[in-house]
């Protein structure tokens, strides 16, 4: 047996320091209330209003600033980074996570990339992302790729990023590898709209998509735009439906409420904002704009004529409650502790699965990873690469875990899936089912001289009795 390829790079950061302001929403250390900034400002003084950001809010991510049209629109090569500048040190004055929105998406791009070949697509784009990096090195986390399912918002020059290729995804994957290369230790964020009410299944193929292919994706985000008329049921369900099949940590990236009635702005709050900020695999929530008037839509926003609107109110007092303070979160600190990323690549004409974890702690040390397939303990491995293969017994999907383990015992996950074509377990010469030599399991029949402890868990019948291996 063969140690894990060590491909995935499993990113440990270090917990940043937390300022609490008078008057800050969320005072979990773990999981933050951010919202975005509003005309190009951070700080709102418009109608009077006096209360800074850093007074209600502990995230940022900018509404616009951070687009690629925004920073080289004008002429490629040409960078306006003025804006970004002052978010990026805003959020490092007062010590809570900034997050780029975002490095590739089918709007808000430059119209000049329309008139590149493909090649100078892609140089565009490298040039793009490394200017990002060298401006902003140490982001906490990134949209790297927006709203690209069919229908939303995919990007045009996405074949300069390799094209639909063989998963249907290959440009999202090399934007998550591209961004990794560059910002290893920040969260990586597939984000899209429609997850909650009318994408849910194609959001979902999506993600396992790049998740399987070992792209190092660290988190999904629903943005929430869709929750004004979604009743509590729908949303529960939807949510539960997407971690079921994901198993990854998700943010709640551009919530709103787009209504003018206090009332039913109230309800949909006090429904929906407990059920997500509870959630032990939500790491935050970013509501998309405050002030009335100043939102993308016209009546979102919680402040108005300088005065809370009922959902306000009720924030600030659910943000005080002791579940709110001491809700759970992936991501203690609200930064990436670990990154673990897992690759199962069958090929269509081999039964041997090749299996890679690619793992890495920034300030631990790995002890050990252990590797489930079908919930079985399949083999522990001690050392990097982190690379085996597995022999599937029937076909179907196989699901897949890693579990990295730190020397000093802290314990990181990551689920993966693969489907196999082919497996050994069939074979034709011990077709002969009351022959005492042969052991079945869901129908795959096992050679008499497979041994044992080899076999996977389950019920087998052996001369017309049950056996059964725990």
């Amino acid at each position: 047996m063969k140690k894990v390829l060590h491909t995935f790079m499993m990113t440990l950061a270090v917990c940043l320091p937390t300022t609490k302001a008078d008057g800050q929403l969320a005072s979990n250390p773990d999981k933050f209330l951010g919202n975005i900034t509003t005309s190009y400002n951070i700080d709102y003084t418009g109608g009077g209003f006096k209360t800074k950001f850093y007074e209600l809010w502990n995230q940022i991510t900018p509404e616009n600033e951070t687009k690629w049209d925004q920073v080289e629109g004008q002429r490629r090569g040409s960078f306006n980074w003025s804006n970004v500048d002052k978010i990026y040190k805003y959020a490092k004055q007062h010590n809570f996570p900034m997050k780029f929105h975002t490095l590739i998406w089918g709007s808000q791009y430059p119209n000049w990339m329309n008139n590149l070949s493909t090649e100078e697509q892609y140089k565009a784009i490298v040039e793009w992302m490394d200017a990002a990096k060298k401006r902003c090195p140490d982001l906490q986390m990134i949209d790297v790729v927006n709203e690209a399912i069919a229908g939303h918002a995919p990007a045009p020059y996405k074949a300069a990023l390799g094209g639909n290729g063989k998963t249907g995804y290959d440009w999202i994957i090399k934007a998550f590898e591209m961004a990794h290369e560059r910002w290893p230790d920040a969260i990586l964020i597939y984000n899209d709209y429609n997850t909650f009410q009318w994408n849910t299944d194609q959001f979902i193929k999506l993600v396992q998509t790049v998740r399987d292919a070992g792209a190092p994706i660290d988190a999904y985000g629903c943005q929430s735009h869709d929750l004004t008329d979604c009743n509590l049921s729908t949303f529960k369900n939807s949510m539960k439906k997407i971690q079921d099949a994901l198993k990854m940590p998700m943010y709640i990236t551009e919530y709103d409420i787009d209504e003018a009635d206090d009332n039913k702005q109230l309800k949909r709050y006090k429904e929906q904002i407990p059920v997500m900020w509870e959630a032990d695999y939500c790491a935050g929530i970013t509501l998309w704009g405050y002030i009335h008037g100043k939102t993308w839509v016209k009546n979102s926003g919680i402040i108005k004529n300088g005065k809370d609107r009922p959902a306000m109110t009720w924030l600030r007092e659910y943000m005080q409650s002791d579940a709110a303070k001491t809700a759970k979160s992936p991501f203690p600190g609200m930064v990436k502790e670990a990154s673990v990323y897992i690759k199962s690549s069958p090929a269509s004409n081999e039964a041997e699965v090749p299996i890679t974890v690619d793992a890495r702690l920034k300030t631990k040390e790995i002890d050990h990873v252990d590797l489930y397939v079908n919930n079985d303990l399949f083999c522990t491995m001690t050392a990097a690469p982190y690379e085996t293969t597995y022999t599937p017994r029937i076909t179907g999907k196989h699901t897949v875990r890693a579990i990295v383990t730190a020397t000093d015992g802290s314990k990181y996950e990551r689920y993966s899936e693969f489907k196999a074509s082919k497996a050994t377990g069939i074979a034709s010469v011990y077709n002969d089912e009351t022959s005492s030599d042969v052991y079945t399991i869901q129908g795959v029949k096992f050679a008499p001289n497979t041994e044992w402890n080899s076999m996977p868990h389950g019920i087998y019948i052996k001369n017309g009795k049950k056996i059964i291996k725990k």
